[in-house]
């Protein structure tokens, strides 16, 4: 979108923006056709609306920019393809490195482990037991093997083993590819075209300000239009442009001028905090959402994990089978443990990992992991024995044998050879018929296969991904021995009677700090979901490692709520409603019963589609009633991404896909991040709550003067002092609050349902309105009546006033405005606090103290300074009439503590009560 354009939405777009304008034009209509001398309240009202608009505009345009930048760092590196040039005359091919971006289709694409793959590309060539990590668009986190194989005529392009896709990754082998769609045209691309036809569901913030702008607008229409019958009804005839300017000013009085900039500026300095700790807010209003957040559907792989294998666990038998954690400590050189030794000795030697130019690991993320847990082993002698220990023959990993086997020459003695084997436990065991203890070996008998099974089914049950190892020891062959074969039946070397060596565990751990972020979350009334594509047994033990769910939880529920706990993607497929969502009629009965069932119960979906995820959101949003927000990081996150309130993407592994169809970007791809920014948003939400209350709690005493005046009452106060007080001063108040710390625990809380619990609703009106606004009104009209001689104005047109009768009206309005601004600095400071008393919170936000100061030096300049006189209509006040302008001031701190100590009186006898009626029923 045209940045200029964007712009110009900004200032001129929105109900509240059109309200604001009316009242330039009703300001400029008055000074303009009735030669009224204020010009410059429409002016620095438009001033206000355009630097508003611009402020929200440049912030958004920052983020914007930052996520270039993000991108241009996460950019592809160069490409190898093969080229046909001319030399000679004669056509020859040659091996180029180019820019992603100059690939076009036809072209001959080389790439190898480590490789980001830059288009969307059909195998022609590919080593053996090729695989690449499509996670990023199934959000599965196992590798996937890659095939020179043409599939069957039913399978679809996005699951052919033959065809890799932008934007996923080589994890092993090497492979050729002819490229068949780039840019736009690959698979990843029509799924961001499909993301920007979509729309966005609305912000909470977008829905709270609509709704209060529809407030003020009846509010301040109905007050426009009564002083206008007012006026035309009174008894004092006045000249329609008088009239015309009462209305106008009843009507000005009621806008909250303010509000937009207060709102952008308090959202733009959390988006700036929120910088700090590595969250880029892609759309401000995105943060007083979170704040609003109930359900949290989070992606499982590199979201709640660290989207990298690790080895966590190993099995071998000494004197009986036990099972040791990978942990610095049990698995490190030396290791006196001989059984140990071995299997560290078979992950190295079994590994086709190999060190990239940078001289770290790569390959599929399984065998990284294998390697690096064992090299802890060895330390610096790894290298050195894989040298001693030379691979002679390799038969690779295949989705029918699936094991993996390499023969490697003993360094040490001629003629000797050591096979290596490695895959699915129940293949690999079947192979064996000795146990390796320690330094010999013993038979494998029925009891200890059931005990290997049993160590098996314990780690799988925990998440384990479980890797067995075998070898056996080949003597007497010649060392120029040619070893062949690919299968058992064909290989011209032994392939029974193997030495179980061990078992390896690994899995994708859970990330630092999670399990204590989601603790917090539940402490805040959000429940937290896993949505993944993963595995249902892998999910549901990640997620009682994290506390999604609570240990032997599915074992203690009901079974009618227990298959509601984990559901599956096959249990969804019957049950996807036609269309977007659950409205209209879109589901049967049986349906809705499921999902109510579903949204209820669910903690963990597993292997869930994109499809699946996109409807997940839906039901949590339009049968649960809830804010979601979703994370994620894959191309098969970003439906659900746009369709939640909040969507929230993994700025380092996140694919670009996901982070334009995201609200918030993680910089630093630490779920911890998000409950931290919720907090943010709670606070800020909160803020915000409280800065409107104030900012309207001086809109009575505003506009009153303009209905008195119908009653032969003086002028209390102009066009120009409203706007002076609602500019000069609670502008900057009210943006003051976007620093105040929270007066409570807000992560322990509830979160705020916008629909249910409105920012701006009939309580906060009854408090700004007719509680502190009725006290400051008396307060101003007190003080205004107690000046000199403005009793003996009454009934008197200001036309006819004398040049002395003029000095005391001036002094009367120095008055009421005065009266007014302390009376605000007491709202500033009640509003504050909800129920805690001011002499126990205090004071701390220390902008918030500065304002207060600049207001009453702002004031007093208005006051006592000769050119603030000449153009604001004020007379300098003697100390007496400036003390007892502190009435109000006085009044409001006063009543509002003794209110707040009512209210914590009544809070402590219900906690009182609570306590002794479960003293009783204990």
């Amino acid at each position: 979108e045209d940045i200029f354009l964007m712009l110009l939405k900004q200032v001129f777009g929105g109900l509240f923006n059109i309200m604001l304008w009316i009242c330039v034009a009703c300001e400029l209509t008055l000074a303009v056709i009735f030669e009224k001398d204020d010009t410059v309240t429409p002016l620095i009202l438009s001033m206000v609306i355009v630097a508003s608009g611009t402020l929200q505009w440049w912030t958004e345009l920052q983020a914007e920019s930052m996520m270039e930048s993000l991108q241009n760092m996460q950019r592809t590196e160069l490409v190898c393809v093969h080229r046909n040039i001319f030399q000679g005359g004669r056509k020859v091919a040659q091996e180029q490195w180019i820019e992603p971006g100059d690939l076009v289709p036809g072209e001959l694409v080389v790439l190898e482990a480590g490789d980001k793959i830059p288009a969307d590309i059909r195998i022609v060539f590919c080593t053996e037991g090729a695989e690449v990590d499509n996670a990023a668009l199934t959000g599965e986190s196992l590798p996937e093997a890659r095939t020179v194989e043409v599939e069957g005529d039913g399978v679809a392009v996005h699951e052919a083993h033959n065809v890799c896709f932008f934007g996923t990754t080589v994890l092993k082998g090497r492979m050729k590819g002819i490229v068949f769609a780039t840019g736009d045209d690959t698979f990843l691309g029509q799924i961001n075209e499909t993301m920007t036809q979509c729309a966005r569901t609305r912000s909470t913030l977008e829905t709270q300000i609509e709704h209060f702008v529809h407030v003020i607008a009846y509010v301040a229409m109905a007050v426009g239009v009564l002083s206008l019958v007012a006026n035309l009804m009174s008894p004092v005839q006045r000249p329609i442009d008088l009239i015309l300017e009462n209305a106008a000013t009843a009507f000005f009085a009621q806008v909250p001028e303010g509000l937009l900039p207060t709102v952008t500026i308090s959202l733009m300095i959390a988006s700036t905090r929120m910088v700090r700790r590595k969250v880029l807010v892609r759309k401000i209003d995105a943060i007083e959402t979170l704040g609003c957040v109930s359900v949290l559907c989070s992606d499982k792989t590199g979201t709640l994990t660290s989207g990298c294998m690790t080895a966590t666990d190993i099995v071998t038998h000494a004197d009986g089978f036990a099972t040791c954690r990978c942990t610095e400590n049990e698995w490190a050189a030396p290791v006196q443990n001989a059984s140990v030794l071995s299997l560290a000795q078979c992950g190295i030697l079994n590994n086709s990992s190999k060190p990239n130019r940078e001289g770290v690991m790569a390959g599929s993320p399984t065998e990284v992991a294998i390697m690096e847990a064992c090299t802890r082993v060895f330390g610096d002698d790894r290298m050195q024995y894989q040298e001693q220990n030379p691979q002679v023959f390799e038969i690779p990993f295949n989705s029918e044998t699936k094991w993996m086997l390499t023969i490697h020459a003993d360094g040490l003695r001629p003629g000797a050879f050591r096979m290596v084997l490695k895959g699915a436990p129940e293949r690999v065991l079947a192979m064996c018929t000795r146990v390796l203890n320690e330094s010999s070996t013993v038979e494998l008998s029925d009891q200890r296969r059931g005990e290997i099974n049993t160590h098996l089914h314990k780690l799988m049950s925990g998440g384990r991904r479980v890797l067995c190892f075998a070898e056996m020891r080949l003597d007497g062959y010649a060392d120029d021995f040619v070893f062949e074969g690919s299968s058992p039946e064909k290989c011209n070397f032994p392939m029974e009677g193997f030495t179980w060596v061990g078992l390896i565990g690994l899995e994708d751990p859970p990330k630092e700090g999670v399990k204590d972020a989601i603790a917090v979350l539940d402490d805040a009334s959000c429940k937290t979901v896993m949505v993944t594509g993963d595995h249902p047994t892998t999910a549901q033990a990640i997620a009682t490692r994290i506390g999604i769910l609570r240990e032997n939880e599915l074992a203690n529920l009901p079974e009618e709520i227990r298959e509601y706990t984990v559901v599956t993607g096959h249990q969804l497929a019957a049950y996807v409603p036609e269309g977007d969502g659950f409205e209209n009629g879109a589901c049967s009965e049986e349906q809705m019963e499921f999902w109510r069932k579903t949204v209820q119960h669910a903690r963990v979906f597993a292997r869930v589609s994109p499809v699946h995820k996109r409807v997940i959101v839906r039901a949590y949003q339009q049968i649960g009633g809830a804010i979601v927000a979703m994370t994620g990081d894959g191309v098969n996150d970003a439906p659900a991404l746009k369709a939640a309130e909040v969507g929230v993407a993994m700025g380092i592994r996140g694919t670009e896909v996901a982070k334009e169809a995201a609200d918030i970007v993680l910089l630093d791809d630490k779920f911890t991040s998000v409950v931290d920014a919720m907090g943010q948003g709670r606070l800020c939400s909160e803020n915000l709550k409280k800065s409107i209350m104030y900012t309207l709690c001086s809109k009575i005493p505003q506009v009153m003067p303009t209905f008195a005046e119908l009653v032969g009452v003086p002028t209390a106060l102009t066009v120009t002092q409203v706007l002076l007080i609602d500019i000069g001063t609670d502008i900057w108040t009210a943006i003051a609050y976007a620093f105040q710390p929270a007066e409570a625990s807000l992560m322990s809380q509830k979160p705020r349902h916008p629909l249910r619990e409105r920012m701006v609703d009939w309580t906060v009106l009854m408090y700004s309105y007719f509680y502190i606004g009725m006290i400051q009104m008396a307060a101003c009209w007190f003080v205004f009546f107690n000046m000199p001689h403005i009793l003996d104005l009454m009934h008197k047109q200001a036309s006819l006033y004398t040049f002395e009768e003029t000095k005391w009206n001036y002094a009367g309005m120095a008055a009421y405005y005065w009266t007014l601004v302390l009376g605000q600095l007491g709202a500033a400071m009640v509003t504050t606090t909800t129920r805690t008393s001011l002499f126990s919170y205090g004071l701390p936000n220390k902008w918030l103290n500065v304002c207060f100061v600049m207001e009453v030096l702002l004031a007093a300049a208005v006051i006592y300074t000769g050119p603030c006189q000449r153009l604001f209509k004020t007379e300098p006040l003697t100390a007496v009439q400036a003390l007892m302008g502190c009435a109000g001031l006085v009044a409001i701190l006063l009543v509002e503590e003794i209110r707040k100590a009512c209210l914590r009186w009544g809070d402590d006898r219900r906690e009182a009560k609570a306590a002794m009626l479960l003293l009783q029923e204990s």
